[in-house]
């Protein structure tokens, strides 16, 4: 894991060689949510933005072979997609972020080749932002329950100058749309919807979290199902339980 190289070079005393080491250790393989997603279809193996992570994909990939688990996709260039920016939303919804690691690219081959599996594909684009606090979309939101998602209170509202936007595309299930705005089965059938008003039009409820919650991991909390989570914020923790609609 270290990918270490050995550069050798004649010496004329002792063993006859010198050596000098040079290492890539795969310093970020703990965060294991990023070299993959798993859409209805199955696992589809991401393409890292940072060249010194992109090594990470292969070590997981040689994992899911071991547990004789299938790969059914793999994103390719330019398409960029970290794990960090997809969240399956039920049966018919895919939410997918774009900003400054995973790209549009990515998003359309998918739709292409029909790996995301469910009627929509939501594109929730970070067009005025694009900070390393917030790279990824679980930085500033996240699913709890069926209704109810954590959401960074600051980029909710139109006015806001670091609101994100949504592009739904749906699929057709009669074939290949023909229009400028298509991908595959997948039509564009809203743009531009501010992300809060794109959440409540699909029922669910938001509960508000601070910058300050968001920038100490209030929004990264891992939802294991029927209102199991894990979360290591206090504060946000304490919103998401009182809130009437966490069951």
């Amino acid at each position: 894991l270290c990918k270490p190289t050995v550069l050798l070079k004649p010496s004329l005393r002792d063993t006859g060689f010198t050596a000098t080491y040079q290492f890539e250790p795969l310093t970020n393989l703990q965060y294991t949510r990023d070299q993959q997603i798993t859409t209805a279809k199955g696992i589809i193996m991401c393409r890292l933005r940072s060249e010194q992570r992109g090594h990470e994909v292969e070590v997981m990939k040689f994992c899911f072979d071991k547990l004789g688990l299938d790969i059914v996709g793999s994103v390719r260039a330019p398409g960029y997609l970290e794990g960090g920016d997809f969240f399956p939303a039920g049966k018919t919804l895919s939410m997918v972020g774009v900003g400054l690691r995973s790209n549009f690219e990515a998003v359309a081959q998918l739709m292409t080749e029909g790996a995301f599996g469910t009627d929509r594909v939501a594109v929730v684009r970070d067009d005025f932002e694009q900070n390393q606090d917030r790279m990824h979309l679980d930085c500033i939101f996240n699913i709890i329950g069926s209704n109810l998602v954590v959401l960074a209170e600051d980029v909710i509202g139109e006015d806001s100058k670091v609101r994100r936007v949504v592009d739904e595309y749906t699929r057709n299930p009669t074939g290949p749309v023909l229009s400028d705005k298509h991908h595959g089965m997948y039509q564009q059938t809203r743009q531009g919807v501010e992300f809060s008003q794109y959440l409540g039009d699909n029922g669910y409820h938001i509960i508000k979290l601070t910058r300050q919650e968001q920038l100490e991991y209030g929004c990264n909390v891992l939802n294991l199902g029927n209102s199991n989570i894990v979360a290591c914020h206090r504060e946000a923790s304490k919103k998401i339980v009182k809130s009437p609609h966490f069951e």
